[in-house]
């Protein structure tokens, strides 16, 4: 009986022990010259890379270009070309106001930072030793670190010194990079404009590789993945934004120093879920500790308030429903994701891991469907199923 899945089937024409054998001798070459294979794959990956820089460029403005095209052009193709100008203009705009309102104020903060960082210490250190006088607490070893200050600092002057020749070399490869940045844009573009073609291009050739059933799974899967990313990651930079204004508000109004510099450095870490406030807050923290600890007792009131509002109100209606699992696995997620690949993996493993746990969850669901295991059946201890298993031999005996 022919068995029902190619996979299943055994060999028996000629030509199947043939591509049997030449797909055993093709892993062979591939793992005996591993080395080489990696490095054309590499060579291949930085050849494309343009192109991969284009697709994520053009999945973030397709957030935009999709509701301009709907809500203002009634979804009419001739006028896509319009929504994709709207959509370039608003991020070259996002971006303008950004470098024209953000950038300055934090770098202001920086100088300002290093410019009074001399006193900062000093009015530690006499912090310090008030307290170890009061007190009695040996606090000598952090007043002797800050006694270094003038060798930190030396440090730090030759750290960006030896940085120096790098930087200098990459400014000279400008031209390479505003080259690069013009592929990534005119790529997008092009993706944009012809995205209905390629996407359908892309169904044909998993339709003509796959059977049927395993086409439509993939295409299934693909779509449950976009959505759950798209809703995550634009949801969270939405959350995140939020989170850096609200703060930068709160500390303006309470005359905190460093508003802006710290506020930035929160909102950004906020992509992280769970603590990457927290972490973008350690070096805010560190810094209102020099300038006066009272600052820095309210900035941390003020964070976990913050955060509070953030998990309790904000985020539930920003993420909405692309957060569909516990507290636990999204740490579990995050900590997995930052460890196989840094930061990146940090913001990117939680809607990987959600669309993970929802495909192994309608696994699990079906395979207890088809076994007859019910929702009741579940929620039964071992105890309680093993007590009406005796009473149903009793009431047959």
């Amino acid at each position: 009986m022919n068995a029902k899945h190619w996979l299943d089937q055994k060999p028996q024409t000629i030509r199947d022990w043939l591509g049997m054998a030449l797909l055993c001798g093709i892993f062979y070459a591939i793992m005996v010259h591993l080395a080489v294979f990696l490095g054309w794959i590499g060579a291949m990956l930085r050849v494309i890379s343009p192109f991969a820089g284009a697709l994520i460029l053009a999945y973030v403005l397709d957030t935009l270009v999709r509701p301009i095209h709907h809500y203002l052009f009634r979804d009419r193709p001739a006028l896509r070309w319009v929504a994709i100008l709207a959509a370039y203009v608003l991020a070259a705009l996002a971006v303008m106001l950004l470098a024209w309102q953000v950038l300055p104020k934090v770098g202001a903060s920086v100088t300002t930072l290093f410019k009074n960082l001399p006193g900062y210490v000093e009015n530690t250190q006499k912090a310090l030793l008030f307290v170890q006088q009061r007190y009695a607490v040996d606090l000598n070893p952090i007043i002797d670190l800050l006694d270094d200050y003038e060798r930190l600092m030396s440090n730090i002057y030759e750290l960006v010194k030896g940085v120096t020749p790098q930087l200098a070399g990459y400014l000279s490869n400008v031209a390479s990079y505003a080259l690069h940045f013009v592929i990534v844009v005119a790529g997008s573009v092009y993706m944009l404009a012809d995205k209905a073609h390629l996407l359908r291009q892309m169904r044909m050739i998993v339709r003509a590789v796959l059977p049927q059933k395993q086409a439509d799974d993939l295409l299934s899967i693909c779509s449950y993945a976009n959505r759950n990313f798209s809703e995550f990651f634009f949801g969270k930079i939405f959350d995140a934004v939020i989170i850096g204004v609200l703060l930068f508000a709160a500390m303006s109004l309470l005359g905190l120093s460093f508003a802006p510099l710290i506020s930035v450095l929160v909102g950004f870490c906020a992509l992280v879920p769970m603590f990457g406030a927290y972490i973008g807050a350690v070096p805010g923290l560190l810094i209102l500790l020099f300038v006066d600890p009272l600052q820095a007792l309210v900035f941390l009131i003020l964070l976990v308030i913050l955060q509070q509002l953030d998990s309790r109100v904000i985020a539930p209606r920003v993420l909405g429903r692309s957060v569909g699992v516990s507290a636990f696995w999204v740490l579990f997620a995050v900590v997995v994701g930052g460890t196989l690949m840094g930061p990146v993996g940090m913001v990117l493993g939680v809607p990987a891991f959600i669309t993970v746990y929802g495909l192994l969850r309608g696994l699990i669901y079906w395979v207890l469907d088809r076994r007859g295991v019910t929702a009741r059946d579940l929620d039964r201890t071992p105890d309680a199923a093993e007590q009406q298993a005796e009473e149903k031999e009793t009431a047959t005996v």
